[in-house]
């Protein structure tokens, strides 16, 4: 739970000069969705599902920052307006949570397409790892999730820190001791254990087809979804445990549909 207010009161100390961000005494206000046909939900309004709708322009210098997907394709965040943009942060090379991440935005992706709405929504995983995550590993990565329904993608590492930086989680290079490693699984791909984790407070946020950021959800993922069986043997212990019982604060497939929903106006499936 700590995790979840430290994060929500940065988000306000970066929000309260543009907007204004303000809590009541469940540490969030609250927003009734039922009388709105097609809501536009404010700064610090709890969402039904789960998570806090918010309203921040994401300014050009970090919407221009170069990106690119598990093909090599080269973009940015400015290239994605238009569409409803859901991003989770991630690592391929992460054996505790981002496995799971990854199966929820997969499906996220897979219920933007079942509900017709693949042309004004869009479904992401961004990496906080830019020394390992290239296009041929995040190809890889995307295979054994069995889905084009959703992007995979990475940078270079001034423009993964600064985009993370903003969403207001930071990664942290962490070299693993030589007892981290004694029973460690080797990596997926490369069949050698790791020798450094990134650190990062786990989240899922939305941007609007404006580009300004709209919602966010923070902590473990729960999932329902198909964890590839090589990933499911790279996790740590810890990682089996968040497989079917992750810690608190958590967020849902659900959680990111219902926000979704009530910012399009439409149905998520």
């Amino acid at each position: 739970m700590q995790k979840r207010l430290n994060l929500f009161s940065l988000m306000c100390a970066s929000l309260i000069l543009l907007t204004g961000c303000s809590q009541n005494t469940n540490g969030m206000s609250q927003m009734d969705h039922s009388k709105a046909t097609n809501p536009s939900p404010g700064t610090g309004m709890a969402a039904a599902g789960g998570g806090t709708y918010i309203d921040m322009p994401i300014p050009e210098n970090i919407s221009k920052l170069p990106l690119f997907d598990s093909t090599g394709k080269q973009f940015d965040l400015d290239s994605l307006k238009g569409k409803y943009l859901v991003v989770a942060n991630f690592l391929t090379s992460c054996q505790e949570i981002c496995p799971m991440t990854s199966a929820n935005i997969r499906d996220v992706g897979e219920a933007i397409k079942k509900s017709g709405l693949s042309n004004e929504a869009l479904a992401m995983v961004l990496s906080v790892d830019a020394s390992r995550d290239t296009p041929i590993r995040l190809a890889a990565y995307k295979a054994m999730y069995g889905s084009d329904n959703w992007v995979v993608a990475s940078g270079n590492e001034q423009s993964l820190k600064e985009i993370w930086k903003f969403f207001g989680a930071p990664a942290k290079k962490e070299n693993f001791t030589s007892a981290d490693l004694k029973d460690m699984p080797v990596d997926w791909q490369t069949g050698q254990k790791n020798t450094y984790d990134m650190v990062h407070a786990d989240l899922v946020l939305i941007i609007d087809k404006m580009g300004h950021w709209r919602w966010l959800d923070l902590g473990a993922p729960k999932t329902t979804g198909n964890i590839p069986q090589k990933l499911k043997d790279f996790l740590s212990p810890q990682g089996l445990q968040n497989l079917t019982k992750p810690e608190e604060p958590t967020w849902s497939l659900s959680a990111v549909t219902s926000a979704l929903t009530a910012l399009i106006g439409k149905k998520i499936n």
